[in-house]
């Protein structure tokens, strides 16, 4: 046991929450085994696992500011040079979150190690980060590239990255830290084991990013390199952008604490997280919390108040995420029912019971400056999650592939493709819109046929 375990304090802490169980047979455990077992018991906030966080009430909720297309256009340049002055100054990073296996996609391996592109054969990994190497090189900067792992992908992770040279970025360009876990329960709130003297936890969700970015060092890092922006993307999206100008501007002249990517939805019922305003602060409220009819109810002006999807893209301010840390802010839990398998006398078997996790847009509700901006579904939301279907690889692949053939278009290449064509441009070659169109030399004047681009 540590000795700063009080052995009797935490005795009485478990009887309070309903744990005493967890004690029971310890005396059985190995010295060590049982030392690190009550050092890990009071290591938990019990507490919480028995407040989870609720939705507001409807009547409270109305629009968010967004900045729309229109908006957007008309405010581009000014917003373009900001970002890039931002940039150029260092005053950027990107952090991804990646601690999910590709379970749905039929691998154990983290979902950023899965290959997906159709030509080039590149992981999820190798996409994302050469990205960052192409944005890196445009603006001159070695840009900061946080990757938040999990217990069951960090090894995993820093070995792949490691033996393909972290995918030409700089050494020490790509900044690991891992996410931290939280006890699984029962439908009675006790909490389960996967076996004798250890519980069964689970990942606390993307946003245990912000705990871990501050217990890792790393926020404190980028304030003491004078970042003032992070730009969060996940993972498994092969659209997301990190080199975006636009976002990043718009968080400085603002001089928002986050600025949240937002996408009209595809119709009422389309299951994405809301970007909504409670009082005077905006708050993301997720698909299940909300009924059919609540997502049809209309503002003052017409539109639907439900009417902003969140993909999942932010950029955050350093300074506002200093301040929750040093208040010693924690983002509360989330419950949702899952069949677990936990251990029990007789062995492991089958339950139902509750997992926790902690969402990365709890932080949204204490950001005094907070606005929405409006994308372009098909430019910047390509997701893989399942296996076959919708936001499968393949449906993934079909939006990389539309993307470049925008671009090619825009260059002024005739695009004249069979169904199964697929068309990839690397990201070393070019990793947005504008940087191919700057890069583009004429070579060819028409595509007819699978083709693939590389620097």
């Amino acid at each position: 046991m540590s000795p700063a375990t009080d052995a009797f304090a935490l005795a009485e802490t478990l009887r309070q929450h309903g744990q005493s169980h967890l004690l029971h047979g310890i005396e059985a455990l190995p010295a060590a085994d049982r030392a690190a077992w009550l050092t890990r018991l009071a290591s938990i906030d019990w507490a919480e696992l028995h407040h989870p966080s609720e939705p507001p009430p409807t009547s409270a909720v109305g629009p968010s500011r967004v900045v729309d297309g229109a908006e957007r256009r008309r405010r581009g340049a000014e917003l373009i040079a900001a970002g890039e002055a931002a940039y150029r100054a260092g005053a950027v990073a990107v952090l991804m979150v990646a601690g999910g296996q590709g379970t749905r996609l039929g691998s154990s391996a983290p979902k950023g190690c899965f290959t997906c592109l159709p030509h080039s054969g590149k992981s999820i990994y190798q996409w994302q980060a050469e990205k960052i190497l192409s944005l890196s090189r445009r603006v001159g900067k070695n840009v900061p590239f946080l990757v938040m792992t999990s217990p069951m992908t960090d090894a995993e992770t820093r070995d792949f990255f490691a033996v393909n040279a972290d995918f030409g970025l700089a050494a020490g360009q790509v900044r690991y830290f891992c996410q931290g876990t939280v006890p699984s329960l029962d439908r009675e709130g006790r909490a389960l084991l996967a076996g004798p003297g250890k519980l069964l936890e689970n990942p606390d969700g993307h946003g245990g990013c912000f705990t871990a970015l501050v217990g890792s060092g790393q926020l404190a890092r980028l304030e003491r390199e004078g970042v003032r922006h992070v730009v969060y993307i996940q993972v498994d999206n092969l659209l997301v952008p990190v080199d975006d100008p636009v976002l990043v501007g718009l968080a400085e002249v603002e001089r928002a604490d986050v600025v949240t990517k937002v996408l009209e939805k595809a119709h009422p019922d389309e299951k994405v997280g809301h970007l909504v305003r409670i009082g005077d602060r905006d708050r993301i409220i997720e698909y299940t919390e909300v009924t059919p009819e609540q997502t049809r109810q209309r503002g003052a002006d017409g539109q639907l108040i439900y009417r902003w999807g969140s993909p999942a893209m932010h950029c955050w301010s350093v300074g506002f995420l200093a301040g929750l840390a040093g208040k010693g802010y924690k983002i509360p839990l989330h419950r949702s029912g899952k069949p677990l398998k936990a251990w029990f006398a007789d062995g492991l078997r089958e339950v139902p019971g509750w997992k926790n996790e902690r969402f990365i847009f709890d932080l949204i509700p204490e950001a005094p400056v907070s606005l929405g901006l409006a994308i372009d579904r098909e430019d910047e939301f390509a997701p893989v999650k399942n296996k076959e279907g919708a936001d499968s690889p393949a449906t993934s692949v079909e939006l990389v592939h539309r993307q470049a053939v925008r671009w090619l278009t825009a260059a002024g290449v005739r695009c004249d493709l069979p169904a199964a064509a697929r068309i990839e441009i690397s990201p070393r070659f070019a990793a947005t819109r504008e940087q191919f169109l700057a890069r583009w030399d004429r070579r060819i004047p028409a595509v007819t046929g699978d083709w693939y681009l590389e620097e």
